[in-house]
């Protein structure tokens, strides 16, 4: 990377040199982990003394310090003051209110599933209705077997931390992937990068959701043990709003957004495999069926293709 002395050194005209693929599939799994890791924190964090209320804020407090130096630089200015809102609604408040909701209804298995599962779902539909992407054939065959996959999930009544009234989770958490498509969608449509979807969301959240939680809403953070609130506060707050934006960027600058989005279909799998030891939840035969389902079709509707080589794969990441 460095550049020759002397006059006689030739002008360098080639561009910045791309992350390494090695560096690219080390983030992707860091995404991987982090994401899957977020699930079953959340699920645990739901069963202790904290209120969902106090993760958020817990979330949106620690979040908004870490990304307060680039606030000035990348706040989104371009867009109206209810565009701003929208996204950071997408993966804000209401999402985060859903999302936990139903982690106190259903086990980690079935949120890696219901969410990350339906979320490519979910996402080329509003892709469809609102930029006119249509999905092609195996899009859609990704998409059916994912929703095999959930209705299995919708069933399993033998997987630990399952109770009779787990389909309140199941709605909750498909309510709270469909604000994640659309966030995913309204920053496509939008044109909002990485950074600023990371500085405007935590920030905003905080702003309003603050005063609100302080003057009317219960808390249990006063009773919490220090481990509980530096561990929801951390992973919450550093995890997916800091950690998964910046690899995930990583990730697809280096292999590409098929090869990265393929490898976030291990993120059902990988929460189902760490709740075994960290919640004792262990997977039914029908949850484990519903897995390998939304496995294969999140890689289908991520784009990978059956008996296609790499550089098929690749060629698709620019057409």
């Amino acid at each position: 990377m460095s550049a020759g002395s002397g006059a006689s050194a030739p002008i360098s005209t080639a561009v910045p040199a791309p992350v390494r693929p090695l560096f690219g599939w080390l983030a992707a799994l860091t995404v991987v982990f982090v994401w899957s890791g977020w699930v079953v924190v959340s699920r645990f964090g739901v069963v202790q003394t904290l209120t969902i209320y106090d993760m958020l804020i817990l979330r949106f407090a620690v979040a908004a310090v870490a990304v307060s130096p680039f606030v000035w630089r990348f706040w989104p200015r371009r867009l109206r003051w209810w565009q701003i809102a929208l996204v950071a609604c997408g993966q804000g408040v209401p999402y985060l209110l859903l999302a936990f909701g139903g982690f106190k209804f259903a086990p980690a298995s079935h949120a890696g599933i219901m969410m990350n599962g339906t979320l490519p779902v979910f996402a080329a539909i509003l892709g469809w209705v609102w930029l006119k992407d249509r999905p092609d054939r195996w899009r859609v065959a990704g998409m059916t077997v994912i929703l095999a996959g959930c209705v299995l999930i919708g069933w399993d009544r033998g997987t630990g931390g399952v109770a009779s009234d787990v389909w309140i989770g199941h709605l909750m958490f498909l309510a709270a992937t469909l604000f994640v498509a659309f966030f995913m969608i309204a920053t496509k449509a939008w044109q909002l990068t990485p950074m600023q979807t990371m500085v405007c969301i935590p920030t905003l959240n905080l702003l309003w959701f603050a005063p609100f939680y302080l003057l009317f809403l219960p808390k249990g953070i006063a009773a919490a043990p220090w481990s509980e609130i530096l561990l929801q506060g951390a992973y919450q707050g550093l995890g997916p709003s800091v950690i998964a934006v910046l690899c995930f960027t990583t990730a697809v600058r280096s292999i590409g957004t098929s090869s990265t989005a393929a490898m976030m279909a291990m993120v059902p799998g990988m929460a189902a495999l760490l709740a075994i030891p960290l919640l004792g939840e262990w997977p039914s035969f029908f949850a484990w069926t519903g897995l390998v389902l939304a496995t294969g079709g999140i890689l289908l509707a991520a784009g990978w293709r059956p008996g296609r080589g790499r550089a098929a794969n690749a060629a698709q990441e620019i057409s």
